[in-house]
């Protein structure tokens, strides 16, 4: 219980005021389908910092995620993307959601926005993250070539070592515990003797660390609504840079007095991904 009471209060601190709709409102809600793979054996949370342009600001947003693992798969996600799916499933059977329930979703805005599940059988990763519409594809988990090191400290009283590793454009530094003898860690990170419990790139972007654990059974899913699409790495990642370079074309349509489409053109977004290659 004071895993979740913890768990609350960091909320209560990160929450930042959002957007609100306001009057009579009311729009169908979207369809929410999801495959529940298993139960988790148990959760650990970490809290995310994310330093968007180390040019413009010094300080970092922070966020939550869990780590959800069971016995044949494990899932990676933010604590408000779980939030906004349990809201779309409640809110999916209604006729019309109105101004009240629209603010409800919109009060959780993930800070870490792809999900990843992992199969330990299969050896696949599927990821999903939304760019207007959902996206999906997957992989083969990748292998990871570490190098152990001598240094040591504590993380929620579990002793830790160091490990350091290359992935995909990047140097992260990992402190792992052999006293919780689980191969596994935030995102796709794993190959350690232990659990990650702390994971930090070599430019202060990225940086989890763990503030909680326990043994609460939740479901390990993944959304399969119709309107996901399934599409291969390459293409995720030329979706993805799209989206970057103009945002605006991915929030509708306009229309020219004609009724021709009109192009949308917004400043793009600063692209720098978590996975550079």
């Amino acid at each position: 219980m004071k895993f979740l009471f913890s768990i609350l209060i960091f909320c209560s601190v990160l929450f930042s005021a959002q957007p609100k709709i306001l009057g009579d409102f009311s729009m169908k809600p979207s369809s929410y389908s999801a495959k529940v793979f298993e139960k988790s054996k148990f959760n650990i949370y970490y809290q995310f910092k994310f330093l968007k342009d180390i040019k413009l600001s010094q300080n970092p947003r922070e966020g939550l995620c869990v780590l959800q693992i069971g016995e044949s798969y494990s899932k990676f996600s933010d604590i408000k993307t779980l939030k906004i799916d349990s809201l779309s499933e409640n809110f999916s059977d209604r006729d019309t959601n109105g101004a009240k329930e629209m603010n409800q979703l919109l009060m959780h805005k993930p800070l870490w926005e792809i999900e990843s599940l992992k199969s330990v059988v299969e050896r696949k990763i599927i990821y999903q993250r939304r760019y207007k519409t959902k996206y999906e594809y997957e992989e083969l988990q990748p292998e990871f070539k570490w190098q152990l090191h001598n240094e040591s400290k504590k993380i929620l009283d579990y002793q830790c070592r160091k490990a350091t590793v290359k992935y995909r454009g990047r140097e992260f530094t990992a402190w792992y515990t052999s006293e919780i003898p689980v191969n596994n860690g935030p995102f796709v990170f794993e190959g350690l003797p232990g659990l990650i419990l702390e994971l930090e790139d070599s430019e202060n972007k990225y940086h989890f660390t763990a503030f909680a654990i326990d043994k609460k059974p939740m479901d390990i899913y993944l959304r399969n609504d119709k309107e996901i699409l399934k599409i291969n790495r390459t293409k995720f990642r030329e979706v993805e840079k799209t989206y970057h370079d103009n945002p605006g074309a991915f929030h509708g349509k306009a229309l020219n007095a004609d009724g021709s489409t009109m192009v949308v053109k917004s400043k793009p977004l600063l692209y720098d991904p978590f996975e550079v290659e």
